[in-house]
C-alpha cells in the first residue's frame, strides 16, 4: 500500500472561480425581503437576532479565531464579523428600518465576505464568549440569507446542484462506482493474498452501511483500499450502496437547509433500501456532523440507528481485539489534528487519541487540542472554492505554527478538507511534514 498521499493533488476539486452575478451589488427590495424572511425562519437566524444587542464587545473572542491570530486584522475578530449582520438587523428593527440602505452594496459585500470567506464556521469563538453568543451561528444565518436569493460562491453552487441531480457531487456514475469497488476488491485481495475477495455492494441486512467519500472511489483508491482492508480484517458485516455513495454534503455550507435535507434523504434511502442497521461514514468532517447531529432537526424526526465516523469504528476494533496492530510500524513522530466538525462540534475526541496511542509511541499533542483545537482554515466550504485559496492559507498560519511546534513528522487527521488544507499549509509554510488519514495509518500498521 502507498504509504503517503503527500505528493498527490488536492482531495477536493476546485471549480472555476469568481463571484456569482449580483453578489457585490445592492439588494433589490424583493431580494432584501427574501433574505430577511429566510433569516427569521431559520433557527440560527433567531440566534442572530439575539446577538444584535447582546454582544458586550469584550474582545475575548479575538484570540479564539484563527483568522485573527494569523493576521492580527481587527476586522477578523468574531464580534466584528457578527456586527456586520447585527447592524442590518438593528436597522430592520427600527421604526425607520425599511430604508433603501438596509442592505446596500457596501453592506452586502461586507456581509457576504464575512460569511463565506472570513469564517470557517469552526465554532471556537463560542467557547470564549462570556454570554454564550455564537458568531458561527450568526455567520451561518448570513449564509442562509444569501442562499435564499441563490447568491453563492461557485464552489458551493455547482457541486451541490450536481449532488442533487446525480446523487454525488463529483458526477460519478453508478457504473463507474461499482467498477471501481470491484477493482479495489481485486487489489486488496492481491495484497492480503485472498483470491476472489468479495467486497459487498447492495448486500441486504448488513450491520453497517459504509458511506464513502466519492473521491476515495475515483481519485484516491488507496484510501478506500485501507478501509476495505480494515473492515475485512475485523470480520465486519458491512456493505456499500450503489444508490448512496457520497458522504459530503456541501449544501450544509450553502446555508440551504432544504438542499441539505435532500442530500441527507438520499443517504437514508440507501440505508432503507438495504435494511442496514447503522451507518458508518468515511472521514469527512461536515458529512459526519450533518448526518449525526443535524439530520434529525432537518427531517423533524429521530433517527433510531447509530451514525459513526470511521475513527470510532477503528477505536472499537482495537479495543475489542478485532484487528491486530504492530506498534511503531510507521515511523513518527506523529500529531493529530482534530477536525472542527468531528471534534469540537461532533464530540469525537478521545477515540482518535486511543487509536493514535495504539499505533505509535511517538504521539505528540498539539497545544491546544481537542475541543480547543485551532481550525486548520479549510472548513466552512472554503476548500471547495478556488477564489478563497490564498485567504485560507493565510488564515491557516496559526495552525501551521501549531504544527511546527510539535516537531511532528506526520500529521494525522480524520477529514478530507483538513487533509487538503494541511497539505497546502505544508507547502506554503515549509513544514516538512506528511499528511495521513487516520484510516491509512491504521491499515499500514496492521499485522498481515
Amino acid at each position: 500500500m502507498d504509504k503517503s498521499i503527500e505528493n498527490e493533488g488536492p482531495l477536493e476539486e476546485n471549480p472555476p472561480a469568481g463571484p456569482t452575478e449580483g453578489s457585490l451589488s445592492s439588494s433589490s427590495t424583493e431580494q432584501r425581503d427574501k433574505m430577511f424572511k429566510a433569516l427569521k425562519e431559520d433557527p440560527d437566524g433567531q440566534h442572530a437576532y439575539l446577538m444584535k444587542n447582546a454582544c458586550v464587545h469584550c474582545g475575548l473572542c479575538a484570540d479564539s479565531c484563527h483568522y485573527y491570530l494569523s493576521s492580527g486584522d481587527p476586522e477578523l475578530i468574531p464580534a466584528v464579523k457578527a456586527e456586520k449582520l447585527s447592524r442590518a438587523l438593528r436597522k430592520e428593527a427600527s421604526p425607520f428600518g425599511r430604508k433603501k440602505d438596509l442592505l446596500g452594496s457596501e453592506q452586502r459585500e461586507a456581509l457576504f465576505k464575512a460569511a463565506f470567506q472570513d469564517c470557517s464556521l469552526c465554532g471556537r469563538c463560542t467557547l470564549s464568549c462570556p454570554v454564550g453568543l455564537s458568531t458561527r451561528r450568526a455567520m451561518y444565518a448570513a449564509r442562509t440569507m444569501f442562499s435564499s436569493i441563490e447568491d453563492l460562491p461557485p464552489g458551493l453552487d455547482g457541486p451541490v446542484q450536481t449532488a442533487l441531480e446525480v446523487g454525488n457531487y463529483i458526477d460519478m456514475s453508478t457504473e463507474d462506482f461499482v467498477e471501481n469497488i470491484e477493482w479495489i476488491a481485486e487489489e486488496v485481495g492481491e495484497e492480503i493474498e485472498i483470491e476472489d475477495l468479495s467486497v459487498p455492494i447492495d448486500k441486504e441486512g448488513a450491520e453497517w452501511l459504509y458511506i464513502p467519500h466519492p473521491l476515495e472511489a475515483r481519485d484516491y483508491p488507496m484510501l478506500l483500499m485501507a478501509v476495505v482492508k480494515i473492515l475485512h480484517a475485523a470480520g465486519e458485516d458491512y456493505t456499500f450502496s450503489s444508490h448512496a455513495y457520497d458522504t459530503a454534503n456541501y449544501a450544509f455550507y450553502q446555508g440551504n437547509r432544504e438542499n441539505t435535507r435532500r442530500i441527507v434523504k438520499r443517504v437514508l434511502e440507501g440505508k432503507q433500501k438495504l435494511g442496514a442497521k447503522g451507518i458508518v461514514q468515511s472521514p469527512c468532517g461536515h458529512g459526519y456532523r450533518v448526518m449525526r447531529w443535524e439530520a434529525e432537526g432537518l427531517l423533524g424526526e429521530s433517527l433510531d440507528f447509530p451514525v459513526l465516523t470511521m475513527s470510532q469504528m477503528l477505536d472499537r476494533y482495537i479495543r475489542e481485539g478485532r484487528i491486530q496492530l504492530i506498534k511503531d510500524a510507521v515511523e513518527g513522530p506523529f500529531t493529530y489534528h482534530d477536525p472542527c466538525n468531528i471534534g469540537r462540534l461532533g464530540g469525537v475526541i478521545e477515540e482518535p487519541r486511543r487509536v493514535m496511542n495504539a499505533v505509535t509511541s511517538q504521539f505528540v499533542e498539539m497545544e491546544p487540542h481537542g475541543v480547543w483545537n485551532l481550525c486548520c482554515g479549510g472548513g466552512g466550504g472554503l476548500a471547495a472554492t478556488a477564489d478563497y485559496g490564498q485567504k485560507r492559507v493565510q488564515a491557516g498560519k496559526a495552525k501551521a505554527d501549531q504544527i511546527r511546534e510539535t516537531g511532528a513528522k506526520i500529521v494525522v487527521t480524520n477529514c478530507y478538507n483538513c487533509m487538503t488544507q494541511v497539505r497546502e499549509l505544508n507547502k506554503a509554510y515549509e513544514l516538512g511534514i506528511e499528511v495521513k488519514s487516520i484510516v491509512e495509518l491504521v491499515a499500514d500498521s496492521m499485522k498481515t
